[in-house]
């Protein structure tokens, strides 16, 4: 799983409880500082491929995500992301 997000995706931590640079993200994105862990899939242009979602646990539910974030991308989805689903 991680190869395949390092792979097709450029992966993000952004800390809410933190001031600086994760702050103004926080800000930019209009994301709470009090909620749980999002999961955004962005374009270049920092708009979302698909909708955010949070409380997303399983593997299987974030291969979902990155599959339709993939498609929304005219990217082409990876065999190994596939069988995750």
């Amino acid at each position: 799983m991680v190869r395949l997000i390092e792979e097709h995706f450029i992966p993000v931590l952004v800390v809410n409880n933190r001031s600086g640079k994760d702050r103004k993200i926080l800000k930019e994105f209009r994301e709470p500082a009090w909620n749980y862990q999002v999961i955004r899939f962005l374009d270049g242009e920092k708009k979302d491929l698909i909708p955010r979602k949070d409380r997303i646990w399983t593997r299987s539910a974030l291969a979902k995500r990155m599959i339709s974030a993939l498609k929304k991308a005219n990217r082409p989805i990876p065999e190994g992301l596939q069988k995750i689903s």
